[in-house]
């Protein structure tokens, strides 16, 4: 009786045990997840790399990067091709609002859910979207011009890439912003497609059509700091004009730690890992909160360089 009981107990246990290790295993399968990057060429989208790449070693989940180039066929092709492999999520910043939309939808029809981050799809089948208020950023870029101009001045707009829910959203905020203020316009507006070079380019061009203007907005560091590359090469003194960039990259800060921009905008990396992290907790059941989650960006200044995402990286400079 007594060699009977122990028999049943073990077998008990070993079905417990068997339980546990299946449920377990189940729980720590490793997911496959593939990153549609519009292109790790711009400097946000190398941190925005980085910070991806760092945040799938810590989930434990193996992540594919297909890198589309700024080439909109060629990430319509990335989606098919991480939809061939049988992934189990996909990440996907869309170049344009409307190019990978078809793209995404045969993923939701093959079972993939697909989070957009940074960059908005319309019309799409998405499962979530992890991006930034880039209307508030073209706000507040709009104001500070304003209060550093006393309400009255010609501007030069650099433009991102045109179609791009970033280039179509801050554009928004900053044009509707303006209307607060009559004795403010929009001289000269043109896409440097949120290149350095190209914002180079189109400062030159700027500078011979409206030798007349007191501001520049760009709508991003490296856009910017072409701009304020060809204002040194005209020998024109930059402290003349109100200079402003958006994203926060380390050469933005130290544009206006060394007083050659007044302010630029904090485009939040933190977009990065956070749409990842949401994937995962998506892929094991949990729904997101919303569908779409947008962070709150902010002005930076001398007054607070330090609360830029990467104050660290020149610090100590």
């Amino acid at each position: 009786m007594k060699t009977k009981l122990i028999r049943i107990l073990s077998l008990c246990l070993i079905i417990v045990l068997s339980f546990t290790f299946f449920a377990f295993g189940q729980e720590e399968k490793q997911l496959t997840i593939g990153f549609d990057a519009m292109n790790v060429v711009f400097t946000w989208m190398k941190f925005a790399h980085d910070a991806m790449v760092k945040k799938a070693e810590e989930l434990g989940v193996k992540f594919i990067v297909f890198d589309s180039e700024n080439d909109i066929a060629k990430q319509s092709a990335n989606m098919e091709d991480l939809i061939a492999l049988g992934v189990d999520g996909i990440v996907a910043n869309p170049i344009d609002v409307d190019s990978l939309t078809p793209a995404i939808n045969k993923a939701a029809e093959a079972g993939i859910p697909v989070a957009t981050f940074d960059r908005a799809a319309i019309g799409a089948n998405y499962s979530f979207y992890v991006g930034c208020d880039d209307v508030a950023g073209g706000r507040m870029v709009a104001d500070f011009i304003a209060e550093k101009l006393g309400g009255k001045g010609k501007i030069i707009l650099i433009t991102g890439s045109p179609g791009s829910s970033p280039q179509l959203d801050r554009s928004k905020g900053f044009k509707d912003q303006l209307k607060k203020y009559p004795e403010m316009e929009i001289v000269f507006e043109q896409t440097g497609e949120f290149f350095r070079e190209k914002g180079m380019q189109v400062m030159e061009d700027a500078i011979t059509a409206v030798p007349d203007f007191n501001a520049v907005m760009c709508q991003n560091d490296d856009m910017m700091m072409g701009a304020i590359q060809a204002l040194k090469t005209a020998g024109i003194d930059r402290s003349q004009y109100v200079i402003t960039g958006f994203d926060g990259v380390p050469d933005g800060l130290r544009a206006v730690r060394d007083g050659e921009a007044d302010c630029t905008v904090q485009y939040p990396i933190a977009q990065a890992p956070e749409v990842l992290e949401r994937l995962v907790r998506y892929l094991r059941g949990e729904k997101p909160a919303e569908k779409d989650y947008e962070m709150p960006p902010w002005i930076i200044t001398k007054d607070n360089l330090e609360t830029g995402d990467f104050y660290s990286l020149i610090a100590e400079e």
